[in-house]
């Protein structure tokens, strides 16, 4: 995924890509670095870029891609709204995409984007496995979400882990 933000004055600002990990459909984990090589680093910003653009999108915005086995970059998902894969720039920027968003709608400050640990990784938690990170203790570089819901079912995304590394 490549999650970006854009201003009404045009000015964008992207994250680094991040490698999404599915299981049964549903996004279970998320890091960056990706491990991509570099033109399909290059091509997905500038492809995530151009959608932006040519929307005339202000807000932050996802794209998501698959890459085939001949390594070629395909379109998989253009989400028009913050992200469950860029959840871990809550803790691994100075900016979530959830900040950039209100920044990017609201016509406030540009803040550039650095990235505040070197390598980061988030957990999707699903369903019942909620109930037992409410009891664990995590160390300070793991940042625990539960968000709240009052129901849980099966593959039901229940809250999510980010973790920091050096």
């Amino acid at each position: 995924s490549v999650i970006l933000r854009r201003y009404q004055n045009g000015a964008l600002s992207i994250y680094e890509p991040i490698e999404n990990m599915h299981k049964s459909q549903i996004l279970k984990h998320s890091k960056i670095p990706a491990e991509i090589n570099d033109k399909i680093y290059k091509e997905a910003l500038e492809g995530a870029k151009k959608i932006a653009e040519r929307l005339n999108y202000v807000g932050t915005m996802a794209v998501e891609y698959f890459i085939n086995k001949n390594n070629d970059l395909l379109l998989n998902e253009i989400a028009p709204r913050v992200h469950n894969s860029g959840h871990l720039t809550i803790n691994a920027f100075n900016v979530s995409q959830f900040e950039s968003h209100i920044r990017a709608v609201c016509n406030l400050e540009i803040i550039s984007l650095k990235k505040i640990s070197k390598a980061a990784e988030m957990i999707n938690i699903l369903g019942k496995e909620i109930e037992e990170y409410g009891s664990k203790t995590f160390n300070e570089n793991e940042f625990f979400f539960d968000y709240g819901k009052k129901e849980i079912k099966d593959k039901r995304k229940m809250g999510h882990l980010t973790i920091l590394k050096k």
